[in-house]
């Protein structure tokens, strides 16, 4: 059996996890954190091969946004260029020219994106010809693994913030001013005469036209985007809300024409509901950087970061499956990385309301114009307006399309639930993430995870051959140290981390639900059950099995294990463990076990079975799996090795709470992604209905007070889907 062999199988078919020389880490290895992923990996050429096919698979799942480098793109203190990149890497540079359709979303951080632009020391990725790319995918391919560069974009994010939130202030303050003007006569309060509509004076048609102009200059930048989109056809929220601000500007435009030119009465303006849209719009916009800003302090800071990865086409996913007893199971896995890639890309996703509103906006804006032909047809039999007619009707319906309901209805909830979150030491990652982690089956956790330090402790040890106990103790804290695991904190306490009493390991493997089978100093050295004991016929000194009885007669529940320890077949000294839940441990799985998930263990402690847990954490047996022999052993390789760079969507402390939290949330906003599309779905059609029969039978069969009113009802009604958000 050779030292490197990661992968070798003894003759009853009983997982050996590796069986390599380990005597060169022993000195300097660490006692393992409580968030450590169990044990060192191999450098044998089976495990070369495993983790370049792990690179391959991270790098064929990078976005295009990041193959958009300058030539020679720098990481760090490496560079890399075309001669050494990845085959697939070659392939999506040489189709750059290829015609690239997103639905990024239009709550585009522009400021930001020219400020880091012009700034070198920040690789914003370049525009390659014929592309179709927002703001935001630049800034997404923005580098942050300096700190220097990090604190300069986090800067940028924070004024970004407090720009959008003066502007807040500015729309707001518009929005009331011409929606008073337009409720209060609804109220019984009398206006002057010069600020109603139908009057002479010119005074209603210019305050109006004014007011909303002065909110097109504060969101020009955002308005000229929107025009761009819906000449280029790229329909969104943004698209909306500046056809909506264009029309009613025209159509203010062409009621002081017509009263200055043919003397006409002033008709009726709809620019407050279009303010009303652009304020909700900015206030939507700023929550949405708030939350970008918050992640990003966590998604940016230095060290080891826990990411969640999906085990759906990783080399795990077969054996997970299997552990769990379901062949189509979603099943996820915390890796450890040192670099959160592509965190703007999946933070500024966009949801499937406005996703669903850039497919129907199409079919808004066609429905708009039938609406207004409609209104000036039936306008010229009647002898009104014709032009008036037109106008109001395109304009109403315009403003009716804008989509109220999944501005507020999506941002809000995701905004506070990743606020509450970065409490609890979780990142989730924007609409992305909710996708694909609201809906896991089962989570692949380590027994580390669950018994964390001070869970397991040693209750009474016993001497049982010639041996003193203090020397048992030091050889079974070496082999134990050198696995990993949750009793490696345990023995490293009883030698108190002295590191002239960790003997050198030569040679250890892992004999699934026994123990472990090491080497040290030529000794053959067993760790494990009494199975393992029977099973490798351990001599026992003062009665054979009769004392292992003796022994597991002591226990006083199941939460008490035996732990025996032989040196050279011969049994010499016996550990009563005593396993507790701790605290954090069980609330994170009873919300794991509430939203119907299950967990698949790994574990290298023979001890840690479903009866096991099942006794110590009070929970129904069918929720536990214990991890297959082959997942164990590619669950080991992948988990333990720190990843160069992983693609950010749930990002922990490595804490199981975290974890939990992360993915009872995702869980909750998949959820009322669902319901809110449902009710802007409905608010819509009837809403645009209703609209579009009023304008048609007239022009002054609908005002803005009617819209304002119906904006009050979609804002409502959207809020209904974000009461659990509230609540978490």
């Amino acid at each position: 059996m050779t030292n490197n062999d990661e992968s070798t199988r003894i003759g009853s078919g009983k997982r050996v996890v590796r069986d390599r020389d380990v005597s060169h880490i022993m000195e300097a290895m660490p006692i393992p954190k409580a968030w450590n992923i169990s044990r060192p990996t191999a450098k044998g050429k089976g495990n070369l091969r495993l983790t370049d096919g792990i690179i391959r698979f991270v790098r064929l799942n990078v976005t295009v946004t990041e193959r958009l480098l300058p030539r020679e793109e720098k990481t760090g203190q490496e560079t890399v260029s075309p001669v050494d990149m990845d085959p697939a890497d070659r392939l999506l540079r040489k189709n750059q020219k290829r015609k690239v359709r997103s639905h990024e979303s239009n709550i585009d951080l522009f400021d930001l994106e020219r400020r880091i632009k012009s700034d070198r020391s920040i690789d914003s990725g370049r525009y390659a010809k014929g592309y179709e790319l927002r703001q935001d995918r630049r800034l997404a391919a923005a580098r942050y693994r300096s700190k220097k560069e990090a604190e300069k974009i986090r800067t940028e994010l924070n004024a970004l913030t407090r720009k959008l939130r003066f502007r807040i202030y500015e729309a707001g303050a518009a929005a009331l001013l011409l929606s008073l003007t337009d409720l209060l006569p609804a109220f019984g309060v009398a206006l002057p005469e010069a600020l109603t509509p139908g009057s002479q004076s010119l005074i209603y048609p210019v305050v109006y036209l004014i007011v909303l102009g002065f909110v097109t200059l504060i969101n020009l930048k955002d308005i000229g985007e929107g025009l761009k989109s819906l000449l280029e056809r790229r329909f969104s929220s943004l698209t909306a809300i500046s056809a909506a601000i264009f029309a009613e500007l025209v159509h203010l435009i062409y009621i002081i024409a017509a009263m200055l030119i043919f003397h006409l009465p002033s008709s009726r303006s709809f620019a407050a509901p279009v303010c009303v849209a652009v304020l909700i719009y900015t206030i939507n916009r700023m929550m949405h950087t708030s939350r970008v800003a918050r992640g990003f302090t966590f998604a940016s800071r230095g060290g080891i970061h826990n990411e969640l990865v999906a085990a759906d086409d990783s080399p795990i996913a077969a054996d997970l499956r299997l552990a769990s007893g379901s062949s189509s199971a979603r099943i996820a896995y915390m890796v450890r990385t040192r670099h959160l890639s592509h965190y703007f890309t999946n933070a500024c996703r966009e949801d499937r309301c406005n996703i669903m509103m850039s497919r129907v906006y199409p079919l808004i804006l066609i429905l708009s114009v039938i609406t207004a032909v409609i209104a000036g047809v039936r306008g010229a039999y009647t002898g009104c307006n014709v032009a008036d007619a037109v106008f109001t009707a395109l304009c109403s319906a315009l403003v009716t399309g804008i989509p109220i309901t999944g501005l507020l209805g999506m941002e809000i909830p995701l905004s506070r639930v990743t606020r509450s979150l970065r409490k609890s030491g979780a990142l989730l990652n924007g609409w992305n993430a909710v996708d694909k982690f609201g809906h896991i089956d089962a989570l692949a956790v380590n027994t580390t995870e669950l018994f964390p330090r001070g869970s397991i402790r040693v209750r009474k040890s016993f001497a049982v051959n010639d041996m003193e106990i203090e020397e048992v103790t030091s050889i079974a804290a070496s082999v134990l140290m050198a696995s990993g695991g949750a009793l490696a904190e345990v023995f490293g306490e009883l030698i108190r981390d002295d590191a002239r009493l960790r003997l050198p390991v030569d040679s250890l493997t892992y004999e699934n639900e026994l123990g472990i089978t090491a080497w040290i100093r030529n000794r053959k050295i067993l760790i494990g059950n009494r199975n393992m004991m029977e099973l490798h016929r351990v001599l026992i000194p003062g009665g054979g099995l009769a004392r292992l009885d003796e022994f597991d007669a002591m226990r006083k529940n199941e939460c008490f294990q035996m732990l025996y320890v032989a040196v050279n077949n011969r049994l010499m000294g016996v550990y009563m463990l005593e396993y507790m839940a701790a605290m954090s441990a069980r609330s994170a799985l009873l919300q794991i076990i509430e939203n119907g998930m299950g967990m698949v263990v790994y574990t290298c402690d023979s001890n840690i079975n479903i009866q096991l847990i099942r006794s110590v954490f009070d929970i129904p047996p069918r929720f536990i799996s214990i991890m297959s022999n082959e997942g164990s052993k590619v669950y080991d390789s992948v988990t333990f090795k720190v990843t160069e760079a992983q693609e950010t969507l749930i990002a922990t402390d490595g804490s199981l709470h975290a974890l939990s939290a992360a993915i009872r949330a995702a869980a909750m906003l998949k959820d009322g992604e669902g319901m809110s599309l449902m009710i802007q779905s409905i608010c819509f059609f009837l809403g645009f209905i209703f609209v579009a029969v009023l304008s048609c039978i007239g022009p002054s069969a609908i005002d803005a007070f009617q819209l304002l009113i119906m904006q009050l009802l979609f804002v409502l009604m959207s809020l209904v889907s974000v009461v659990r958000a509230m609540k978490y």
